[in-house]
């Protein structure tokens, strides 16, 4: 009676370190400004892990503001990192998931937080970043969007 007492007990105690990792993974994450935060699957420990830092670390537009030897920060119980990005490069997008893919993960999410003016460029609306050469096109633009002068 007491050992099925105490897996009453420990089993509750056990899962919701588990649960809380899942709510964090559903909470969209919040790139700050120069921040990108890649959420990538299969990150289950430190070594997997600094393997895909060193990989991201090595992408041209990584800024090692963050971490003086990486300038990537991971948080392996939401897998995701966050790089420091200088904006005035262009963003390698293949490049970011060349290097998760290398590291043996799958890209699940890319976060980034966009400053900058809209234009419409053929119909199409286009976000060009205010300090960089990036453009952004817009899979889903709202048909109510006008350009104002």
């Amino acid at each position: 009676m007491k050992k099925l007492i105490l897996l009453f007990v420990v089993l509750p105690l056990m899962t919701s370190p588990l649960a809380a990792v899942a709510d964090e993974l559903d909470t969209p994450a919040v790139a700050k400004p120069g921040e990108m935060i890649v959420e990538v699957n299969g990150v289950v420990c430190s070594i997997c892990a600094k393997g895909l830092q060193k990989n991201l670390a090595k992408l041209d537009f990584n800024s090692p503001v963050i971490s003086k030897k990486s300038g990537v920060k991971i948080d392996i119980r939401s897998g995701r990192l966050v790089m420091y990005r200088d904006p005035k490069k262009p963003i390698d997008f293949d490049g970011i998931l060349t290097a998760v893919k290398k590291g043996g993960f799958e890209l699940n999410k890319l976060y980034m937080h966009l400053t900058g003016s809209l234009e419409s460029v053929n119909g199409k609306w286009l976000l060009s970043e205010k300090e960089g050469p990036n453009k952004f096109g817009f899979a889903n633009a709202p048909t109510g969007l006008t350009k104002s002068n």
